[in-house]
């Protein structure tokens, strides 16, 4: 049986879940705090209820951070046009569900890379609160108690950043890293694919140092106390390796999905449909010119490039407009930059007549049309030479 997560707040607008998964890991946080940092770290040592009080409060503070860091995600998330379902807190730290995926490399890049930067920004806060407290305080025990807690917290931040920083999914820098991919190949596929066995390496690394630890504390004769770190390399690494399996899985899924403007047409005789060159060929708006150059156009020798996303129609590619922008600006520049905006002399109905499509053909001085269904979702192309060839 499992629990559902229960609601303890609203954020923003956003629900704050906590999974029931979370509350254990809470409490093993506030005694391990307790237990050994702040003996550790305070001398002479507090009691046991003053380190069990500094104990929640550095859990509190922990986990509010964690939240920070998620919250991070949900705000640039937003700023994309993307909707939050909730936040999650549970045993692994937090989660910002999305409604939908980032529709742009940039875009994920964006919300990926948020998360981590809060997580730096806090980790500098808590270190500015550290040197204020070791500098301008009398250093009693309870200010060496305070200086304890800020210096846990500063590295805590800065350990979660940079772990997540990793390359490899489901992890923020494997997101990244997918976005840098995507950006590159024009394949959103190819690029979680790559991104999906780092983070399975990755997992493995975490599983093969806690078995390390298992072995190197019964040699050495700590056993138990490497045994709660052990445990977690090995469970954390298990949950990072079904996540990165199941994120390609999941796209895979969605790439094997035929594409909306792949669904077959009722074509009729007469009509643009009958004369179209279908399968649609398109590129991708976040293409650089510099990828395109070099491996669609070698294979592609037209003149005219239909420029779609998800099967929807954003603009015309015309290498006579490209010829205008100079070679050294082709890696920096993305098709969306140079390409023709969509407009009604662009593009045609599938169920358009011929007479129609001619007369569009002769107008927009291209001499190429993208063809859409009737939700409008790229489904082929026509030019002179189809129109000539069905005569």
């Amino acid at each position: 049986m499992r629990f559902k997560p229960f609601q303890v707040a609203r954020l923003f607008g956003i629900p704050l879940m906590i999974d029931y998964s979370w509350l254990p890991m809470a409490a093993l946080h506030v005694w391990l705090v307790a237990q050994f940092w702040l003996p550790l770290k305070v001398s002479p040592p507090l009691s046991l209820w003053q380190n069990l009080i500094f104990g929640v409060g550095i859990t509190a503070l922990f986990f509010a951070s964690v939240l920070g860091h998620e919250l991070a995600h949900a705000f640039i998330a937003q700023l994309e046009g993307i909707k939050i379902y909730d936040i999650q807190l549970h045993i692994f730290g937090g989660w910002a569900r999305l409604v939908g995926e980032p529709s742009t490399a940039m875009a994920e890049f964006r919300v990926a890379i948020a998360g981590p930067a809060a997580s730096f920004l806090l980790a500098f806060f808590f270190w500015l609160c550290l040197y204020t407290v070791q500098e301008f305080t009398s250093k009693t025990l309870l200010e060496r108690a305070i200086a304890a807690g800020f210096l846990y917290l500063a590295a805590a931040n800065l350990f979660l950043a940079m772990f997540n920083l990793l390359p490899g999914l489901p992890l923020d820098g494997g997101r990244a890293m997918r976005a840098y991919l995507w950006h590159k190949r024009g394949d959103i596929l190819s690029a979680t694919r790559t991104m999906s066995r780092m983070g399975v390496g990755i997992a493995y690394m975490l599983m093969s140092y806690g078995i390390f630890l298992v072995g190197y504390g019964m040699i050495r004769g700590t056993f138990w106390q490497d045994f709660v770190v052990a445990v977690w390399m090995m469970v954390l690494g298990v949950f990072l390796k079904n996540a990165a399996e199941s994120d390609y899985r999941n796209r895979q899924r969605r790439a094997a999905e035929p594409a909306p403007g792949q669904r077959e047409l009722m074509i009729a005789p007469g009509t643009v449909g009958e004369v179209m060159h279908a399968p649609a060929l398109s590129i991708a708006p976040e293409l650089s010119v510099s990828d395109f150059v070099d491996n669609i156009l070698p294979q592609n020798r037209l003149v005219t490039f239909a420029v779609a996303h998800e099967g929807r129609l954003h603009g015309i590619l015309s290498l006579v407009k490209l010829r205008e922008l100079p070679t050294e600006l082709w890696e920096q520049t993305i098709i969306r930059d140079v390409m023709l905006p969509i407009s009604e002399d662009l593009f045609v109905p599938a169920r358009a007549s011929i007479e129609h499509a001619q007369r569009k053909l002769k107008s927009n001085q291209l001499g190429f049309l993208a063809v859409i269904d009737q939700d409008g979702f790229l489904v082929g192309s026509l030019n002179l030479s189809d129109l000539e060839r069905a005569a």
